[in-house]
């Protein structure tokens, strides 16, 4: 690990100090950017540090000719290795994570600070309000790391970010899960504070790699807590369905068909000529992905019973949260797989 550049440390003294964390992955065409709204800021933050987590492009480069920008090359480990090296090496109390591919608007630090109170662990933006662990282990809320200025101590709370492969990806919610575990409030900003722009290269654009991070974290977190195995698979089932329809909408058949088979195993049988058809019709995926969310009475019916180790509060949130899932069939009439081929019945239907 070798540093470039050192970055100047200028803190406001009618704040906290800020520093602002970039991990970048061969982002030569746009740390620039993110970098210029960085330095844009109307608070000005303490230090900047962009860590080059194995870059075979000029990244590093490119982002060291900026000033009080300090460059970390280290060997590729993934976002949540280069974040958690970003947060090792900042001297701040605070700490705003920025991918490399998103930018700030100009009042975001600012703005964010202005949220600040002593229980407050992340102040975040998101459309998603108020966000606990509840809404986020029940898939209901959900922030990029680009909206979110965390205390440093919640970070060491929570024991850093998770730097295992299996769950890359999904490491921030991972976070979030576990700093709210941790007992520190989620304060949302309501403004519109931040550019999130993803690449083709960006790890959210693979859903099927996704998927597979969320399953294997949702496992995790589960077992941390305690959670029944019923409600565990209850999640993972949520998550699965939830994939299937970003991998058809991309229309990534084989990708969909294997979770396919794991969301209904019973229905196996039928996935290859069902596949076959969505690829052809569009309003039978829509249809399709409507009777996955329903398949299931227990995604709106079943309450959990709250066998967890979680403590009464957080327990009792929780169990509220699950009473309402996300995951939510439209009020209409949804039919079994062996009806989704009457053309007839889904012409009826506007796409939607």
């Amino acid at each position: 690990m070798t540093t470039l550049q050192t970055g100047e440390v200028v803190a406001s003294d009618r704040a906290p100090a800020v520093t602002a964390v970039i991990p970048a992955y061969n982002a030569a065409s746009f740390i620039e950017r993110a970098l210029r709204s960085v330095l844009a800021q109307t608070h000005r933050v303490a230090e900047i540090i962009v860590v080059d987590d194995g870059s075979s492009d000029r990244t590093a480069e490119l982002a060291a000719a900026f000033p009080h920008v300090r460059v970390i090359r280290r060997a590729n480990g993934g976002p949540g290795a280069a974040r958690n090296t970003g947060v090792d090496a900042a001297s701040s109390e605070w700490i705003a994570f920025l991918d490399s591919d998103d930018s700030w608007a100009p009042s975001k630090t600012e703005s964010q600070l202005k949220l600040i109170a002593a229980d407050v662990g992340v102040v975040y933006v998101s459309r998603f309000d108020p966000i606990n662990f509840g809404a986020l282990w029940h898939r209901q809320a959900t922030f990029t790391p680009t909206g979110a200025l965390v205390r440093r101590q919640a970070l060491s709370d929570a024991g850093g970010f998770d730097e295992s492969r299996a769950i890359i990806g999904t490491e921030d919610l991972d976070m979030w899960i576990r700093i709210a575990l941790a007992g520190w409030r989620f304060v949302r900003s309501a403004e519109e504070l931040i550019e999130y722009s993803p690449t083709e290269q960006s790890l959210s654009r693979n859903h099927f790699k996704m998927a597979r991070a969320e399953l294997s974290m949702i496992t995790t977190i589960g077992s941390r807590v305690h959670c029944q195995g019923e409600e565990i698979e209850r999640i993972k089932q949520a998550s699965r369905i939830e994939y299937v329809k970003n991998l058809i909408a991309d229309q990534r058949w084989d990708e969909a068909q294997a979770l396919l088979r794991e969301c209904a195993p019973g229905m196996a049988s039928r996935w290859l000529a069902l596949v076959a058809y969505l690829r052809t019709n569009r309003l039978a995926r829509t249809r399709f992905v409507r009777w996955l969310h329903s398949k299931d009475a227990r995604y709106g019916a079943r309450i959990c019973s709250g066998e967890c180790t979680l403590p009464t509060a957080m327990r009792e949130q929780c169990m509220e949260t699950c009473r309402t899932p996300y995951y939510r069939p439209d009020p209409v009439q949804v039919s079994v797989p062996h009806a989704v081929d009457r053309k007839s019945d889904l012409s009826k239907r506007k796409h939607r």
